[in-house]
């Protein structure tokens, strides 16, 4: 009796291996550059002992302005649209957020399903939450490509970035620019939101049946999609400058609590070099596995700004400060609110 053919796995796990791949190299080239600083470690305890501790301060209260403007822009992009929501509670739900990531790895999608629990539970649909992120990222995307062309500009004066490698550098820009925009685009148009969420509310209600269960009514969709659209129109009319203000302010802010870090061991880092660096960290931060570059961005920003001509202690020690306070401190921040917001819903 011939057996009935069985249809081979999706290859779903070739992208994470390629990424994972992409991971494992570039922490291999990381190690390969900073090899000849490791003799430079042995000075690390000398700077710990003539650090100047102030500037930690100052780096602490510059991150916060920082993820406060990160607030403001998200709370500015929530107004429109159906719910209520104080800027102190978004100020609690975004770290929240950036623990969840780390603690639930999932490329992002444990901190879109968490923003769209707390945000729901204040009145806000789905697809409000998931726009405004968008948005968000989108904004935010805008300042962090400026600062890694103009780090990309530096680099091309000193004679240090070759056409070929400006070439590819500016198509992986474009590409993600271009990404970004068509799902903003496609997201923005009511009737191909329309038709886009018919076509897959039409293989949902097929799956329902499979399993017997009650579908999804067209009706309620068209409800919740008009509810969306009136909100998104109202946030085309608002003026685009306090967005920008905003997402600017994250930006720049993060960049000038690095600048502190440098500060705390009696280092003024020159601000082209500066700017560079902090570029460069997130292009290589964007080929990692781990969320938030977790391993890779604190070697990186390390052996970066040692090439960029920083004593090779005192790019470490400053790494390991501002990593210490963007991502560490934050995410242990956030494990606290999640807890709190958890109890008090």
């Amino acid at each position: 009796m011939t057996q009935p053919t069985v249809p081979k796995p999706a290859k779903r796990w070739l992208p994470a291996l390629l990424k994972r791949g992409l991971t494992v190299i570039a922490f291999a080239v990381l190690v390969y550059l900073f090899w000849p600083f490791i003799g430079e470690m042995r000075h690390i305890f000398d700077l710990l002992r003539t650090a100047s501790w102030g500037w930690l301060g100052l780096a602490v209260v510059i991150q916060s302005l920082s993820y406060a403007s990160l607030t403001g822009l998200n709370f500015l992009l929530l107004q429109p649209f159906r719910g209520k929501i104080s800027f102190w509670r978004m100020l609690a739900i975004l770290p929240s957020i950036a623990f969840i990531e780390v603690a639930l790895p999932s490329a992002g999608a444990s901190g879109v399903v968490l923003r769209a629990r707390f945000l729901g539970r204040r009145g806000y649909s789905v697809e409000s939450s998931t726009f405004t992120n968008i948005l968000e990222a989108i904004y935010l995307s805008v300042f962090m490509v400026a600062i890694s062309l103009s780090g990309l500009w530096y680099l091309i004066r000193r004679g240090e970035l070759h056409a070929g490698q400006l070439a590819l550098l500016a198509a992986m820009t474009a590409a993600v620019l271009v990404a970004g925009l068509l799902i903003y685009r496609s997201g923005r148009e009511r009737e191909g939101g329309k038709a886009l969420a018919g076509w897959f509310l039409a293989r949902w209600n097929r799956l329902m049946a499979l399993l017997h269960r009650p579908p999804y009514r067209q009706e309620d969709l068209d409800a919740r999609l008009d509810s969306f659209y009136e909100g998104l129109s109202q946030l085309g009319q608002a003026q685009r400058w306090p967005f920008l203000i905003a997402a600017g302010g994250r930006v720049f802010l993060d960049v000038a609590s690095l600048g502190a870090c440098f500060a705390i061991f009696q280092y003024g880092i020159p601000l082209g070099i500066l700017l560079t660096g902090y570029g460069l960290t997130l292009l290589l931060s964007g080929l990692a596995a781990l969320p938030g570059g977790l391993g890779l961005a604190d070697l990186s920003l390390a052996v970066i700004y040692a090439r960029l001509g920083a004593p090779g202690a005192v790019a470490v020690a400053a790494a390991l400060c501002y990593r210490l306070i963007a991502f560490w401190l934050l995410r242990f921040i956030g494990f606290v609110t999640w807890q709190v917001l958890e109890v008090h819903a």
